[in-house]
């Protein structure tokens, strides 16, 4: 049983729930993950959001799950992190920091199930299906960025976790994560995720990008977040996995 720490787990609540959560998982599952990271030729590069490279079961897929079938580190932590078990252990932690997100009664989906199947059976039985996805993402830090947004409308809670080891990194070069708000107020709601530029918004708290973190956040109407340009040299790579817990009716 993969045991996870939330000791020292810092709560804000303005403008939006997030955590920031040192040291989440243990020395040694950490270093044994951090050390066994997909190389980056297999990754695809994605611009959406300013541009990362992703690797998911929608992006080279087929290295994806052969990666995983591999390395029996990275697929007991996916199963772990992928199960209905966890979302429930996060659902219910953030409740019990006073966000209840109510979704104990739901439909658990697996990710690899078959989409129209899944919103035909939310709608049969009226109720909610749940659902949550995992990806490997990586930026340069000569430039990588992500730019401005909120989340996409079916996310509930995401957890972005750092995979980098001790020395990989120096925080002078950026990479963590900017808690945002538009300055123009009136563009504060933004439940469909448009995206902004970084002129377009101000940064209300820097999250600091180190080994073995977790920033938990909630998508909410005006959760805006950004990871701002980085400065360091082209042969580091900041190295991430992020977790999403979805619903869909």
């Amino acid at each position: 049983m993969m045991k996870l720490n939330f000791n020292n787990a810092q709560f804000d609540y303005k403008p939006f729930p997030i955590c920031y959560i040192p040291d989440f998982l243990d020395e040694s599952t950490y270093n044994e993950l951090s050390s066994s990271y997909p190389d980056m030729s297999k990754f695809a590069f994605k611009t959406k959001l300013g541009g990362k490279y992703s690797l998911a079961e929608r992006n080279n897929g087929e290295f994806y799950f052969d990666f995983l079938k591999s390395n029996a580190c990275w697929k007991n932590f996916y199963d772990h992190v992928k199960s209905k078990k966890f979302a429930l252990q996060m659902i219910d932690y953030v409740k019990s920091n006073n966000i209840d997100l109510g979704f104990k009664q739901d439909i658990w989906w697996t990710e690899n199930g078959n989409m129209p199947w899944r919103n035909a059976l939310a709608r049969f039985m009226n109720k909610r299906v749940m659902m949550s996805k995992f990806e490997f993402s990586i930026m340069p830090a000569n430039g990588g960025h992500i730019l401005p947004h909120t989340d996409s409308a079916n996310k509930n809670l995401t957890l972005v976790l750092s995979f980098i080891k001790p020395d990989e990194w120096n925080e002078a070069w950026g990479g963590g994560t900017e808690v945002n708000e538009p300055k123009d107020e009136t563009k504060t709601y933004n439940h469909v995720n448009k995206v902004f530029p970084f002129e377009d918004v101000k940064t209300i708290k820097t999250f600091p990008f180190k080994p073995n973190q977790c920033v938990l956040f909630v998508k909410t109407y005006n959760s805006w977040h950004s990871v701002a340009p980085m400065t360091g040299p082209e042969t580091a790579m900041r190295k991430t996995v992020t977790i999403n817990i979805e619903s869909f009716t």
